[in-house]
């Protein structure tokens, strides 16, 4: 099983401390619940990034972009040879939101 490095763009560490503070305003333990699983699920893309993900196309860019979702998040990623970069966090307003 190979292994990729994972990187963050600014916007995607930014995207990703605000979502985590605005949970932290309703609920801590919410808050760390979706932390755990969203690094849980970037642990499963560094290992395997092309599982459970969908290929994207970026208008005028070249690369290999991803895209995986978790709870009601969407993670757009980039792969190149042995690197991950993590290019943005949103939220998926048409997600259904489990209990």
């Amino acid at each position: 099983m190979s292994q990729f490095n994972v990187y963050f763009t600014q916007r995607s560490a930014d995207s990703f401390r605000a979502l985590i503070y605005n949970l932290q305003e309703v609920s801590l333990l919410s808050a760390e619940r979706v932390r755990a699983k969203i690094l849980h699920k970037l642990h499963l893309v560094q290992h395997e990034p092309l599982q459970a993900s969908k290929k994207i196309e970026m208008q005028n860019l070249e690369g290999h972009f991803r895209l995986t979702t978790i709870l009601n998040y969407k993670i757009y990623y980039q792969v190149k040879e042995d690197s991950i970069y993590i290019l943005e966090f949103l939220l998926d307003k048409n997600a259904r939101v489990s209990a």
